[in-house]
């Protein structure tokens, strides 16, 4: 019973923290107050920061608080010297990016904030982080994987199906087909942290991955 509790919490906390992102972003929307990182003006930016905090950060400080409550570890860079280096060869990279494309306008300074801190690091850290971490522990690793993968996914289905309304069928076809590709990059990210010692190395690789698109102006 004890270990089933040590299963179930976290699950449950994530999927609180899901339900919670789905309404938050329909409220937003309903009120039109999405706004996007390519239309964020000096008008707006204080919305944006806003929506991002309550939507990404708020649940990382509330699990942080979890964690020192428990006296967990809140190790995030790691201990080995080839996942620092790693580290240190990303950032440069993802810094290159941004002076590559040289867009000083407040968007183009947002954009980088946005995908490393509010995209990369908070995704990141809840569900490789805090998931997958409290589950492998009870867990076989490929269950843990799965579960985290699945939950990370259907987060992300909570956006289309908030902003366009789905149906129950749709909601749940949407929920369903992101549990495939969400897995399947959720274990490449599970991977990264286990061989690196350090979770930084899947935050900058996941924000390199949703960043890059600028330099074709995707983003």
């Amino acid at each position: 019973m004890k270990n089933n509790k040590k299963i179930i919490y976290p699950i449950t906390l994530i999927g609180i923290y899901m339900v919670y992102f789905f309404f938050l972003v329909k409220y937003f929307y309903n009120n039109d107050l999405l706004i996007g990182v390519k239309n964020i003006t000096i008008s707006n930016v204080g919305i944006q920061l806003l929506g991002d905090f309550l939507a990404n950060l708020l649940i990382v400080i509330i699990i942080m608080l979890i964690m020192l409550r428990k006296k967990q570890s809140l190790n995030i860079t790691g201990t080995t010297r080839n996942g620092k280096i790693v580290a240190c060869i990303l950032f440069a990279i993802y810094i290159g990016i941004f002076f590559i494309k040289g867009d000083f306008s407040l968007a183009g300074i947002y954009k980088p904030f946005f995908f490393l801190i509010v995209v990369g690091f908070s995704e990141e850290f809840i569900f490789r982080g805090y998931l997958f971490t409290e589950l492998d522990k009870e867990l076989p690793a490929y269950l843990a994987i799965i579960i985290s993968g699945m939950m990370w996914g259907a987060m992300h289905a909570a956006i289309p199906i908030a902003v366009n309304s789905y149906s129950g069928i749709q909601s749940f076809s949407a929920i369903i087909s992101t549990f495939g590709g969400y897995t399947a990059v959720g274990a490449i990210f599970v991977l990264l942290y286990k061989k690196s010692n350090s979770l930084i190395v899947p935050i900058l690789v996941h924000a390199l991955l949703d960043y890059w698109p600028v330099l074709v102006g995707k983003v």
